[in-house]
């Protein structure tokens, strides 16, 4: 439907005369006259009602108006996110991060990225992982860290896949500090704290179920940060990113254990898909790689690809 002659319907009502709305959209009467006669004719009813030489909304054009508002607020919003994608190429980073990484890893590369910039502006969000997927689609956010839906087109977004291996984390007072690698039997030994709703959790489970092997207690927790807390205060075993277990093996009371079985953990670097990755993005994600290669945490780094089609 044509915009101009929309436009010209929610200035006459506005301004309640066709000769206000032609001064305001700097048009000839005529020129309105004829966009609201189109309008009607293309939409089949009629938006006005002629009394006295006044101009009266018909109920049609009522229920109409509210809808025609609708789509320029629509359109004002439009403008507001081209504004924030045009100021976030100069002197300012949007990060938007799943809980996981932006408690401890995040913040840690972020005080090192900003003793090396001068005079940015950065805005640092914790939100789910859809959330943040959200937000990297509607392009006002330079980069994301989430976990993606296994089989799902994500319009907007491109994604660079980031792959690394799960370790134990277990007090230093524990019966398996002498051990240099966790087996599943060792799990099974102790009070596991598990995560709820979590795929690593899911794969351990199926684990611990082909073996025939059952954790004689169990601590259910949301957060890989509060399981660290509970290690730290020298509560059960508890399996995790080696990201989240390096910053809490910093701590005197927790130590940190590779696994003797495979246990991946995955998540995916996001960007805008319809506008550049520019320099100060650039920047973090190069100070986040060298991050992890300073706490010797070795990370599978994925090429960018392209999610508008799975």
């Amino acid at each position: 439907m044509n915009l101009s002659r929309l436009n010209a319907f929610k200035a006459i009502v506005e301004c309640q005369t066709v000769t206000a709305a032609a001064e305001r959209l700097n048009l000839s009467q005529p020129a309105v006259s004829r966009l609201l006669s189109s309008l009607e004719e293309r939409i089949g009813f009629t938006l006005f009602v002629r009394s006295r030489n006044r101009l009266a909304l018909s109920h049609e054009g009522e229920a109409f108006y509210l809808e025609v508002s609708k789509v320029f607020d629509a359109l004002s919003g439009l403008n507001n996110v081209a504004t924030s994608i045009k100021a976030n190429h100069f002197g300012s980073l949007h990060l938007a991060a799943m809980p996981l990484l932006s408690n401890s890893f995040l913040p840690r590369i972020l005080a090192h990225f900003l003793n090396q910039t001068d005079q940015l502006k950065v805005e640092f969000k914790t939100y789910r992982s859809e959330d943040v997927i959200r937000r990297v689609q509607s392009q006002v956010v330079d980069i994301g860290f989430a976990l993606l839906p296994e089989t799902q087109a994500l319009p907007g977004v491109k994604a660079q896949r980031v792959e690394c291996q799960c370790v134990a984390i277990i007090p230093t007072n524990s019966a398996l500090a002498n051990k240099k690698e966790i087996s599943l039997l060792d799990i099974a030994s102790q009070l596991f704290i598990r995560h709820e709703k979590d795929l690593i959790q899911h794969r351990i489970d199926i684990l611990l179920q082909r073996h025939n092997l059952h954790p004689v207690q169990q601590i259910e927790v949301s957060l890989a940060s509060t399981a660290a807390a509970l290690v730290k205060e020298g509560i059960g075993i508890a399996i995790t990113d080696p990201l989240t277990a390096y910053m809490s093996c910093e701590n005197n009371n927790v130590l940190c254990k590779p696994l003797n079985f495979n246990l991946p953990f995955e998540f995916d670097i996001l960007y805008p898909a319809f506008k550049p990755i520019h320099h100060h993005a650039e920047l973090f994600i190069e100070q986040f790689m060298l991050q992890a290669d300073a706490m010797d945490i070795y990370l599978k780094i994925g090429s960018i690809r392209d999610l508008n089609e799975f």
